[in-house]
């Protein structure tokens, strides 16, 4: 009898767990409901009756997404979709680093490589103390080189890089002297993926165009993910827009194509995702995108924050339990976000072809799963992680004099309870540059845990001083 009693005892505690459990999934799922629900309001809200659109994708261990709003804009009245083409910009670098990851692993190609091992012998690579530019310099975007070279010959932006050749990228790089050393730290550019591109058509001799589709894009199912449209692509192309609604240039990009020359649909980067996040394995490709996941530059900078191949992170907020990298990518008219978080095996593609509604900030938001409504949709940024005082700071029209414009919620300023409307006297005992607010910025700057002295005024003349730690805190604008 006590062996039946312990049995039903232990029986009902299972059935009280797998009731729990099966409540906890359901609750779970209907607030991923609401908050897609929420996704939609704001795609109708800010794309119905527009000549422009966006996709959004989300997907994770239950299955994928697609909230769509607006229209391709074409010639045709057609909404966009999750086969809709849109240029993808510097989204593209992920696709260019892979590549090469993918050389390494089949033995072409080492990352150590000198880049100028891949280029004639008349093309004199910058080196500095030393150092020379390797593949994984071009690859973790820590070369040296610019963000552009500033020999484009075209007007305009889509004109400077669509009629960019490798004979001007040569006399460039022959020509520029490193302001670092190679390997020493993030430089986001443009010109050092677009080279790598170029040295991976050397090496094999094949179009940037074709090594993506042959080693990426058939192993993941990605049929329209390319450069070259075929009819049949052409009619799902949506046309672009700048931040006006004006019609934009399209990208035909060819010796610059590693930095941005792909055009690809929601449901190709879906898939890729799924991918870069082993929700999908690919035996050939999972493994190395999780090698580039690593991060290898660690920063406080905003625009890019803790960098890896080439993967980023801004400096966006972590929820607890989560770990997100991201690339944006944009052209003349069109933008794209592709996000991970790779602790929950979630991830989120966004992509528009107008430029006023930046996906990036959206994205970030979607993997934070933060609220977008009732912010102004053309000035979206993900919760981010800062480290400072807390204070924004502005030039008195009038005087010159430096004022704070504004206290940020949980900062050390708000802590120490300083308030808008106070004039800086002084920074660590050095009076503010006059009319110069960028040195003001640098000097009210520095590492977590040190400290700065404000010599303050308020507006009847009363002084006063305080000493400030500088800490990390989130911002949410």
């Amino acid at each position: 009898m006590r062996t039946a009693h312990v049995c039903r005892v232990v029986g009902f505690a299972l059935l009280v767990m797998l009731m729990t459990s099966r409540t906890v999934r359901a609750t779970v799922a209907a607030a991923e409901d609401d908050y897609a629900a929420s996704l939609q309001t704001f795609l109708h809200d800010n794309f119905d009756h527009k000549n422009a659109g966006m996709v959004i994708g989300l997907i994770d261990a239950q299955g994928s997404r697609l909230l769509v709003a607006g229209k391709l804009d074409n010639g045709t009245d057609k909404p966009v979709d999750g086969d809709t083409l849109f240029e993808i910009g510097s989204t593209t670098k992920t696709f260019t680093a892979l590549l090469l990851m993918d050389m390494v692993e089949r033995g072409e190609m080492k990352l150590d490589d000198p880049v100028a091992m891949y280029l004639p012998e008349s093309v004199k690579v910058p080196g500095r103390n030393g150092r020379t530019i390797t593949l994984l310099n071009l690859a973790a975007q820590d070369s040296g080189l610019p963000f552009n070279p500033d020999n484009f010959s075209g007007k305009g932006s889509a004109e400077n890089y669509n009629t960019y050749t490798a004979k001007q990228m040569y006399e460039f790089v022959s020509g520029y002297k490193l302001p670092q050393d190679p390997g020493e730290k993030f430089q986001y550019s443009n010109l050092g993926m677009a080279l790598l591109g170029h040295v991976l058509e050397r090496k094999t001799g094949k179009s940037f165009e074709s090594l993506v589709t042959e080693r990426i894009c058939r192993p993941l199912h990605m049929d329209s993910t390319r450069m070259k449209l075929t009819d049949e692509q052409k009619a799902r192309f949506a046309h672009g827009h700048g931040e006006k609604g004006e019609p934009a240039a399209n990208y035909e990009l060819a010796d610059f194509a590693g930095a941005g020359g792909l055009r690809s649909t929601a449901n190709d980067l879906l898939k890729y995702t799924a991918a870069n996040l082993a929700l999908t394995q690919s035996p050939e490709l999972t493994p190395l995108m999780q090698k580039m996941q690593v991060i290898r530059h660690k920063s406080n900078a905003l625009d890019w924050g803790n960098t890896a191949m080439p993967w980023m992170d801004q400096c966006v907020f972590n929820p607890p339990g989560s770990q997100i990298l991201g690339h944006a990518g944009g052209t003349d008219g069109y933008s794209v976000f592709i996000g991970l978080d790779l602790a929950q095996h979630r991830g989120v593609v966004v992509l528009t072809n107008q430029k006023a509604v930046r996906p990036t900030g959206i994205g970030w938001r979607i993997l934070q799963r933060a609220p977008l409504a009732g912010l102004d949709p053309t000035k979206i940024y993900g919760i981010r992680n800062v480290v400072g005082l807390g204070v924004a700071l502005d030039l008195d029209k009038k005087t010159g004099a430096l004022r704070i414009a504004e206290i940020l919620p949980e900062s050390p300023a708000s802590r120490a309870g300083l308030s808008a409307g106070l004039i800086v006297q002084s920074i660590d005992g050095v009076k503010p540059p006059a009319k110069n607010l960028a040195e003001c910025l640098k000097l009210i700057g520095g590492p977590e845990g040190t400290t700065v002295r404000l010599a303050l005024a308020d507006q009847a003349g009363k002084q006063s001083n305080v000493e400030l730690t500088r800490a990390k805190f989130k911002i949410d604008k």
